[in-house]
């Protein structure tokens, strides 16, 4: 397919560098392309990221000296590793390393341009995901060169937050949505965040905000799921799971599938939580290192089922267990607090758990 022929080319090489000064001019269709990718993108859907994969591509092959073509195809292979996307014909491991092949095609063409920094942040989290030193150094230069960059200041602020540095993440999550409040994963993570604080009724007002902005965003129905989960709003954390899920394909449906899973057990209907999750066990079985937020939620989901052995054994199956974002979530989520005591749990923690009281701070 296009994503194999792709591969076999980018890591050949191709092109020539670009002169110092300002930037060429760009062939209205190249242009066209470069800005198919970044919609499909934008979607965070396994199509979306295909698409992107494409579009990306099919930019370069006609001009292979557009940066920021090279930085948009990173950031879509980064996507689909991160996430578990089925890219015909490339496997994860293969993703990454295209995604490395990608960035640094992007750095050479524009060493002081934002998105090449950012992309790098991006790609920096993936090839040690135990540490966030270079990821925050690149983050850092991205948004210095570019404070308008709300992309930057959410990934700036993602690491932050895994790092342990609460406020300094949530003023950067604010910087990024004061740059563009139109930018669905800085509404959502400021939701997140105040959920992880426990503050819920400010989460709802941050995700509700989200789907005003795109009514078709599948992340934003995963966190009307998730704070409505924990404010108690039982039937519209279903509805939001659900429409989700309606959304969502791939590794995603499952995702959401432990979602309605996990609502259905908080709502005191234990057997049909349990007959659920052996549905959505049977499709994550498929995934195999589980991605980290399948391996989130589906222990998350057995846990309020009541079942802490089938819990603990989804978490054993992510690796590496020191990995700092999947840390965030063991931390910070408070869906745990049914296992936070449990001393296989908390063997896996590399820091404290907050008394739920307190919330992540």
């Amino acid at each position: 397919g296009v994503a194999l022929a792709t591969a076999a080319w980018l890591e050949r090489g191709s092109g020539r560098g670009a002169r110092a000064g300002t930037p060429p001019a760009r062939d209205s269709a190249v242009v066209e392309l470069y800005r198919r990718g970044v919609r499909g993108y934008d979607t965070r859907r396994p199509e979306g990221t295909l698409e992107a994969i494409a579009a990306f591509s099919a930019a370069l092959r006609r001009d292979s000296t557009y940066g920021e073509a090279w930085a948009g195809l990173a950031k879509a292979y980064i996507r689909s590793y991160e996430r578990a996307f089925t890219i015909p014909g490339v496997s994860q491991d293969s993703a990454l390393r295209l995604a490395v092949v990608a960035v640094e095609r992007a750095q050479a063409l524009g060493r002081n341009n934002a998105d090449s920094w950012l992309t790098q942040a991006i790609v920096s989290r993936h090839i040690d995901p135990t540490g966030r030193t270079l990821s925050l150094r690149a983050a850092r230069r991205a948004v210095a060169l570019d404070s308008t960059n709300a992309v930057a200041w959410h990934v700036l602020a993602l690491g932050l937050m895994e790092t342990g540095d609460f406020e300094g993440a949530l003023r950067a999550w604010r910087r990024s949505v004061a740059a563009d409040p139109a930018y669905t994963q800085g509404l959502g993570f400021l939701g997140v965040a105040h959920m992880w604080r426990r503050t819920y009724d400010s989460a709802i007002t941050w995700v509700d905000s989200v789907i005003a902005v795109d009514p078709n965003y599948l992340l934003g129905w995963s966190y009307v799921g998730q704070v409505e989960t924990e404010r108690g709003n039982l039937t519209r954390a279903a509805a939001g799971y659900a429409a989700a899920t309606r959304l969502a394909s791939d590794v995603e449906r499952v995702n959401n599938m432990a979602g309605s899973a996990l609502v259905e057990a908080r709502a005191g209907r234990r057997a049909r939580a349990r007959a659920m999750l052996r549905a959505v066990d049977s499709l994550a079985a498929r995934y195999e290192p589980p991605p980290v937020h399948l391996a989130v939620f589906v222990a998350q989901a057995h846990a309020a089922a009541g079942d802490a052995d089938a819990a603990m054994r989804w978490l054993g199956r992510f690796a590496p267990s020191g990995d700092l974002h999947f840390q965030l979530h063991l931390r910070c989520d408070p869906t745990f607090d049914p296992i936070a005591a449990d001393s296989r749990f908390r063997a896996l923690l590399l820091g404290e758990r907050p008394p739920p009281t307190r919330g992540c701070r």
